[in-house]
């Protein structure tokens, strides 16, 4: 049963990925002055690279019998998936409830601090504060020193990006559970070291698990998850082109007068 769902799932994830192509990524910046959903636009197209990327790593590494490295790649599906929707929700939350360049420079201040999210850079500049370290001795910019020593640095969560995911899926079937959900907290099971990545991977005796249905092979349950994941890919199109119509919207409202 496993592998018939696996086959079906991936033969629709797979027709989905062939209608799909990389997008180039630029530098915006003051040249494009006058273009200002550019950055959403500019931004949208990397996430469904990354989309792709993920896509044809799980796929390579699912037919060259690397199921626990393919399971830790078509995770960041999900992830990448639930970041897109939550940048393009937000966005559009803004666009309906105001008006004229108003919502335009709005839009626009929430979307370059959604690109800008950096667990990393926030940790940095918590160090700083606690006088862990003094950014003066090292070769930070002037900007990113002015970011670090004002507490600019933000970070989006991508737990709370996730939950969204799960809420709206659960509001579309109305279930309880989340599929999506089961599927991220399955693929965790393999990327972090826990029991399954690491005891049930490594001893063969552990692999086929007696079930309800009858004895259930884990990697053919993990190979599942995996294209479970990767699924998810049939709906980069259509987030990435709502996104498209956005950045367009944000530059035709930032021309307006005031």
């Amino acid at each position: 049963m496993f592998k018939k769902i696996y086959k079906e799932r991936l033969n629709e994830a797979k027709k989905a990925r062939q209608e799909l192509s990389h997008k180039k990524g630029i530098l915006v910046g003051s040249s494009h002055s006058n273009d200002r959903g550019l950055y959403l636009s500019n931004y949208a197209n990397c996430l469904i690279n990354r989309q792709l990327d993920i896509f044809d790593d799980t796929i390579f590494l699912l037919e060259n019998d690397k199921t626990p490295s393919a399971c830790t790649i078509s995770r960041g599906m999900i992830e990448t998936h639930a970041f897109a929707k939550l940048l393009a929700n937000k966005v559009a939350k803004i666009l309906n409830t105001k008006s004229g360049k108003e919502s335009a420079e709005e839009a626009l201040d929430f979307v370059t601090k959604f690109i800008n999210s950096s667990r990393i850079k926030e940790t940095e500049q918590k160090k700083i504060s606690k006088g862990v370290y003094n950014p003066n001795e090292y070769q930070f910019t002037e900007q990113a020193k002015h970011r670090f020593e004002n507490m600019l640095a933000g970070s989006e969560h991508v737990m709370n990006a996730l939950r969204d995911v799960y809420k709206d899926e659960m509001k579309f079937t109305g279930k309880k559970e989340s599929q999506i959900e089961m599927t991220y907290d399955l693929l965790s099971e393999w990327v972090h070291p826990s029991q399954t990545s690491i005891f049930h991977n490594y001893v063969p005796d552990t692999h086929n698990v007696p079930t309800s249905l009858g004895r259930v092979n884990m990697f053919d349950n993990a190979r599942l998850q995996c294209v479970t994941a990767l699924v998810l890919i049939m709906e980069a199109a259509s987030v990435h082109n709502f996104m498209i119509d956005m950045a367009n919207e944000i530059t035709k409202r930032d021309s307006e007068r005031s």
